[in-house]
């Protein structure tokens, strides 16, 4: 089973740092075949040191796909999923405190969303803080796998405003839970089965903001995801095209094409 993978940041046309971060990780494991990671942090930019909230978070996500996820191997498939939930939300967990203390100890308040993607076999599972996002690509749909923690999202299932609307509305930036800031973060876990050849697709919202999911199927869908090459030209144009839809926050895409 192949992966094609690829990361593509841009700090955007107004913001002076980079505030986001992204991790992808494919392991082969003797048990289990290919274990995958894909996750997108993005830090808050109305708090201090964003960029460092971000990248806190993103190490300690790689470090748990080395160490502890490495150890859980020897489990049969429903024990794993089981022992991976459990130690996914621990980490969760660790990085909020440890973000929280780093904050106390330098006088600064700082936050990031998190959204990641853990494949094993053909299951997989998605934790969400935040309002990064992560999709799933296929030759003739996408799904959103994640449901953004916001204000904005909060107002369009109380059927306040409309999708239109939403893009506009301002508050669109208000998030209901990030890791740092909150006491105790509650992350949406959802678990799914994969279908076929998929493109995992995780970003910030300024990626997802101004762009569709057509031109998401159309751009990253397998079909399109020969080389890492490939999907990273593709990735390219989109950053620059909500560049030009006057997107101006940080715009920053990982996606991974996983062949079942």
């Amino acid at each position: 089973m192949k992966v094609k993978a690829c990361i593509c940041t841009d700090v955007g046309t107004t913001r002076e740092i980079n505030q986001d971060a992204a991790l992808i990780k494919v392991a082969n494991t003797r048990n289990h075949g290919r274990i995958s990671l894909i996750a997108i942090c993005d830090g808050m930019g109305g708090l201090s040191k964003g960029e460092v909230a971000s990248c806190k978070a993103i190490r300690t996500l790689e470090s748990w796909f080395h160490e502890e996820l490495s150890l859980l191997q020897n489990m049969s498939e429903n024990e794993l999923w089981d022992a991976v939930e459990s130690s996914f939300d621990r980490m969760v967990r660790r990085i909020n405190g440890d973000l929280k203390r780093y904050g106390k100890h330098r006088g600064v308040q700082l936050g990031t969303t998190l959204a990641a993607l853990i494949q094993i076999g053909t299951r997989y599972m998605t934790v969400n803080v935040g309002d990064s996002r992560i999709y799933a690509v296929r030759a003739k749909e996408v799904e959103r796998l994640t449901k953004d923690q916001s204000v904005v999202q909060d107002k369009l299932d109380k059927g306040i405003i409309s999708e239109s609307e939403a893009l506009e509305d301002q508050e669109k930036s208000v998030l209901l839970q990030c890791l740092g800031t909150s006491h105790a973060p509650e992350p949406e876990v959802r678990k799914g089965q994969l279908k076929g050849n998929t493109t995992i697709v995780a970003c910030s919202d300024g990626f997802w903001r101004t762009l569709d999911g057509e031109q998401l199927r159309k751009r990253l869908c397998p079909q399109m995801c020969l080389t890492d090459e490939d999907m990273l030209g593709q990735c390219k144009k989109m950053v620059e095209a909500a560049k030009d839809n006057r997107e101006d926050d940080n715009i920053s895409v990982a996606a991974m094409c996983l062949e079942m």
